[in-house]
């Protein structure tokens, strides 16, 4: 089962916590994982994601919204085919006082559910410790929510595993 990991990252806060995703996905027996990072390169390999079950989006906040890079992704690749596919978003943010990693969170689910893709971050249904809406992490915080960032990975990879192993 593949995985892929779509993200933005410039100064390296939402590549660490792709890692840590990927890391929790990597968990579950016969997962793939590949990260994408926009920064590098804005048309990541269509035919692997194309290939993955699940496909996790991960953006800075900024000014309470996902990063323009990632809503060009959205707003451009119309050819790339996620349909069908498990849909998941987390993103990181510079403060913990406005609240916009969220909100950067359901404008990708959003964006998701445009797709047609199957949106899913585990919410309180797997128990303690919930992951609501997908897992926000202040910069000054990182290290706290690394184990909580890799148990979202690993919840992803299962649910695929569920739904779309034959």
């Amino acid at each position: 089962m593949k995985i892929s990991i779509i993200y933005y990252s410039e100064t390296g806060s939402t590549a660490q916590v792709a890692n840590w995703i990927a890391e929790g996905a990597r968990a579950v027996a016969g997962v793939e994982v590949r990260l994408f990072n926009l920064a590098e390169n804005d048309s990541p390999d269509k035919a692997f994601i194309e290939a993955s079950d699940a496909v996790i989006f991960g953006t800075p906040t900024y000014v309470a919204n996902m990063c323009w890079q990632m809503k060009k992704f959205f707003d451009t690749r119309l050819n790339y085919k996620l349909a069908g596919k498990l849909g998941s978003a987390f993103s990181t943010e510079g403060s913990p006082h406005g609240g916009g990693g969220e909100l950067a969170i359901m404008t990708i689910i959003n964006h998701m559910l445009v797709k047609g893709m199957l949106i899913y971050s585990s919410g309180a249904g797997c128990g303690r410790p919930f992951i609501h809406i997908g897992p926000t992490v202040v910069q000054a915080q990182m290290q706290e929510r690394e184990e909580i960032c890799r148990l979202f990975g690993t919840r992803i990879a299962q649910k695929a595993s569920e739904l779309f192993d034959k």
